[in-house]
């Protein structure tokens, strides 16, 4: 085990610096680093939100998915490792397996061998990382290992950046909530319109020049603020 802490400690020099890095950059370390660990064909990461598995990060682009392939815990293979907070190897037609949930959108969905592998802090499940491979393939004990131990120590920092993630999304929702309010009054004083019709005023404008409510916001306390 010593020897797979000493290799593991290698690759996660590359991610003493996570603070720095936003949520998408951090998923994509994660998947480079998993890939110096164990080579396979495809690489998932669900994170765990709001009582549901979502598909944050793959190894291959599938960008029209991210956020938008979702499980229930012990749903899917996926779910059930979420649910029991263990890992599962299958080395091959993993398809086939009672627990295998198949996305159509998914080629890697018919893949033969999977590996799926609950990432756990202190305060519970974080996600689930899956690894697949198109051809069958025997996951050693000490890749099963070395996997879990990664999920282990990256598990705080993934916390930590969602956290920090959240925390941002919330701040740039206030101050688009103050722009809007200021911008309203501007709109409502000097066109003498009620609050609901310059918001409406706003929302008609954004659609039109198809901005976020925000820019139309700015704009307005440009002009006439």
């Amino acid at each position: 085990m010593s020897q797979i802490l000493f290799q593991i400690a290698t690759v996660l020099s590359d991610l003493i610096v996570f603070d720095r890095l936003n949520l998408d950059q951090f998923l994509d370390k994660i998947i480079k680093l998993i890939n110096k660990i164990v080579d396979v064909d495809s690489c998932f990461i669900y994170l765990y939100q709001n009582k549901k598995l979502t598909l944050f990060a793959s190894k291959k682009p599938h960008k029209n998915l991210l956020g938008k392939i979702t499980l229930k815990q012990g749903e899917g293979i996926t779910g059930w490792v979420a649910e029991h907070k263990k890992t599962v190897a299958i080395k091959e037609k993993a398809y086939l397996d009672p627990r295998f949930k198949f996305f159509k959108e998914l080629p890697e969905d018919s893949y033969e061998a999977f590996l799926s592998v609950p990432i756990i802090d202190k305060q519970g499940l974080v996600g689930v990382i899956n690894l697949q491979n198109k051809k069958p393939k025997v996951f050693s004990k000490k890749e099963k290992q070395m996997v879990e131990v990664f999920a282990s120590f990256v598990a705080s920092g993934l916390r930590k950046v969602i956290l920090q993630e959240k925390l941002g999304f919330l701040e740039e929702k206030l101050e688009e909530r103050k722009l809007v309010e200021k911008a309203k009054g501007i709109l409502m004083k000097k066109e003498n319109l009620t609050e609901e019709e310059a918001y409406q005023k706003m929302q008609k404008e954004a659609m039109k020049k198809r901005k976020k409510l925000k820019e139309i916001a700015e704009a307005v306390i440009l002009l006439w603020g």
